[in-house]
């Protein structure tokens, strides 16, 4: 006698089902839907629910629906540089609260739209990639010349519809401030050095990382550069320089070798045979002032010069040709230079 038959029932974790879409629709990826806010807040404004900007990065076959939060407004394709001007390709015509209104779009590129009640001041810009393609990450950073204690913005300037950004400010010292994971962060460096930022954008279909230096100075009128003649101490606030003359009247300027962040030796002739050594102390917890040492193992002529970036004080000391140098400790250097 043949076996009864059984019922047989089961149920699919939402990761089989998505297994299960995929083959079902021949393994394409389902469009998205983007939402983007109108008159946010009741401002002249679009708001992207992902950048949190005017700008919808998304692929091609995605659904742009923009719903109205506030105010009479629109969602018209086209542009105002110079004149705000309809392209034909959308437009939902002026309406207002509760409204919404969606686009799909079909091709790659990027699409300029405005708002015909507000013009110029109410603007907004899909960009839609090809699908599967990882976005190529670059940033900017405002101002180009940042000063420590300043705030720094960096823009994302990425190709390729990032939904996610991983920032890196090579600045360890900031503790969990130095890294961000929004679009657009801001950073504040304390200290004068040169960092490695870095940006990784990512997409569903992978990412990129994009490094730049960020040279911050201590700022004044003109920040310290170093080279091989040029001493930069202090987190970079003071610039050193010695330069030598000999009897004969011959001059150059000395090479300089950092020793510490507030020290450093100069040689003239031979990298061997080190002439001067210089420092310039922080005193500040005592003194309200930087100081100046620097002591001479020659007899030629040397003219050491200390320039506070900051401030634009600068500090000289000239040893006569022919007299051996004579050890300084300059305390009045840079007198009130401290915050």
């Amino acid at each position: 006698m043949s076996s009864p038959k059984r019922s047989v029932s089961f149920s699919l974790g939402a990761t089989a089902v998505g297994v299960l879409a995929l083959v079902l629709f021949g393994g394409a990826a389902l469009a998205a839907t983007r939402n983007v806010e109108v008159g946010q807040g009741g401002g002249l404004n679009f708001v992207d629910a992902v950048s949190h900007t005017s700008t919808s990065n998304i692929n091609v076959g995605d659904t742009v629906m923009w719903t109205w939060d506030g105010g009479f407004h629109s969602t018209t394709s086209g542009t105002c540089s110079g004149g705000c001007s309809r392209d034909g390709i959308w437009d939902s015509g002026e309406q207002g609260t509760p409204f919404s209104f969606s686009q799909t779009f079909n091709a790659a590129g990027t699409f300029p739209y405005y708002c015909t009640v507000h013009g110029a001041s109410m603007t907004g810009t899909v960009v839609v990639s090809q699908a599967g393609t990882p976005p190529v990450a670059n940033f900017t950073c405002s101002p180009s010349a940042p000063v420590m204690g300043a705030t720094v913005s960096f823009t994302d300037t990425s190709s390729g519809a990032p939904t996610s950004w991983s920032w890196n400010f090579g600045d360890p010292a900031s503790g969990s401030s130095n890294t961000a994971t929004v679009q657009n962060p801001t950073h504040v460096f304390q200290a004068a050095d040169t960092y490695t930022v870095s940006l990784t954008a990512a997409n569903a279909s992978g990412s990129n990382t994009a490094t730049r230096p960020v040279t911050v100075s201590a700022g004044g009128g003109v920040p310290c550069a170093q080279n091989d003649q040029t001493l930069c101490l202090n987190g970079g606030r003071f610039e050193v320089t010695a330069d030598w003359t000999k009897a004969d009247s011959s001059s150059g300027r000395g090479t300089g070798v950092k020793l510490t962040d507030d020290s450093g030796y100069f040689w003239f002739f031979a990298n061997t045979n080190v002439e001067l050594v210089a420092k310039v102390l922080n005193a500040c917890s005592f003194a309200d002032a930087y100081w100046v040492f620097s002591a001479g193992l020659t007899d030629v002529g040397v003219s050491l010069t200390a320039r506070d970036t900051q401030t634009g004080v600068v500090y000289s000391y000239v040893n006569p040709t022919g007299t051996v140098y004579v050890t300084q400790a300059a305390t009045s250097a840079f007198p009130t230079s401290c915050p």
